[in-house]
């Protein structure tokens, strides 16, 4: 990671700076900046509407969720933004996890407020990362680069991928270069929110995490909720395990998240994710100031423990079943963010929006997600569900 300047505590809300965003969906991370008491300029993939209303700044760069970014359209894309402000640095969300070359050339030309290209290629070389699990005693599936003989108890990943979308059969995904495969391992999904910094993490909460798969996609995500509390033995292994992995990496750095799958024998990490992801949204608020925990700990600083948080929040997708649709909206409810501009032409299997749902409890903040899933897609397809 480039050298950081002196930040603000996570405890005190800092006078308002400038952060360029650079992230395939740039609105969570934005919102947080600015409720943090910064200023956002963004360069995403879709710059949706409530995204304008966030920033001082914004460009929308070509790319998708698979492909990935056009390098030289970020890179400029970031000049434009940069030149319009007095950036603190460029912190990079969900992305990059497959070009850690785009990283190399951000921090070239920035301060990067978060982890470098060294950290990433480690934590997503699926060889590498099986090595550092074995050497620090945390279970992970078994791992090979070569096709197993079969697809009996095999899934077929892409590295460097997220989401879920990439993962399949083996007999489903044509052997590739960039395609690695790994048991099968049964479980819940489980997910630890944690900041790192200096061989040191904290563990702040976990989330339940859910699929929304259709035939072709059975792994795409779905959504999460939290915090969960799957039981004192769980909790206190994903923690061992993340706190295990800051330590064999001493220069992670920030918000993260590891991917647990929790079985009959304990938890077992499938991954670790470097950077802000999909549960920012689930724990960001005044019990837990996400995007100043994040630049503190690039400075160095960690909190002294886990927040408390008084309710559950359930957070996902809602994806398009029907072939084409046309948005003809222009308002939508307060519990839907990343809303497509009218006349947005969706296809199938795009994500539409992302729903929030807020309750005493983590079943009830699922159900309500789920009575509000219902009420997009009848609203949204014309048809019910």
């Amino acid at each position: 990671m480039s050298a950081a300047p002196e930040l603000a505590s996570p405890s005190v809300a800092a006078p308002a700076r400038d952060v360029v965003i650079a992230t395939f969906s740039g609105r969570a991370l934005a919102a947080s900046a600015r409720r943090a008491g910064y200023r956002p300029y963004v360069a995403d993939l879709f710059a949706d509407n409530d995204l304008r209303d966030l920033v001082d700044g914004f460009e929308t760069v070509h790319g998708d969720f698979v492909t990935g970014f056009d390098g030289g359209e970020l890179m400029a894309a970031l000049e434009r933004l940069a030149s319009r402000c007095t950036p603190l640095g460029v912190l990079c969300g969900p992305g990059f996890e497959d070009r850690p070359e785009l990283l190399e050339a951000i921090a070239a030309r920035w301060p990067l407020l978060g982890n470098g290209a060294a950290v990433v290629r480690a934590l997503k070389d699926p060889m590498r990362f099986a090595a550092l699990c074995a050497a620090a005693g945390i279970r992970h599936p078994e791992t090979r680069l070569d096709p197993p003989p079969g697809d009996d108890g095999w899934l077929s990943k892409r590295v460097g991928a997220a989401g879920g979308l990439h993962i399949g059969l083996p007999s489903s995904r044509p052997h590739a270069a960039d395609r690695y495969y790994q048991r099968f391992t049964a479980g819940a999904r489980v997910s630890a929110l944690f900041v790192a910094s200096r061989g040191t993490a904290v563990t702040l909460a976990f989330s339940r995490q859910w699929l929304g798969p259709t035939e072709a996609l059975p792994f795409r995500y779905g959504g999460a909720c939290g915090p969960v509390h799957p039981g004192a033995d769980a909790e206190a292994g994903m923690t061992r395990a993340v706190s295990a992995v800051a330590a064999a990496l001493p220069n992670l750095v920030g918000l993260g998240s590891a991917d647990f799958l929790l079985g009959a024998e304990g938890p077992v990490l499938l991954e670790i994710n470097p950077r802000p992801g999909a549960s920012l949204e689930v724990f960001d608020g005044v019990a837990c100031p996400l995007f100043a925990i994040h630049l503190a700990a690039c400075g160095g600083r960690l909190p002294p423990a886990a927040p408390h948080f008084p309710s559950a929040k359930a957070l996902g997708y809602a994806y398009l079943d029907r072939d084409e649709v046309a948005i003809e909206r222009d308002t939508w409810p307060d519990w839907v963010s990343d809303r497509p501009a009218r006349g947005t032409i969706l296809h199938r299997d795009a994500p539409i929006c992302t729903l929030t749902a807020e309750a005493p409890t983590p079943d009830e903040a699922i159900a309500l997600f789920e009575a509000r899933l219902k009420i997009i897609k009848r609203e949204v397809e014309g048809q019910d569900t």
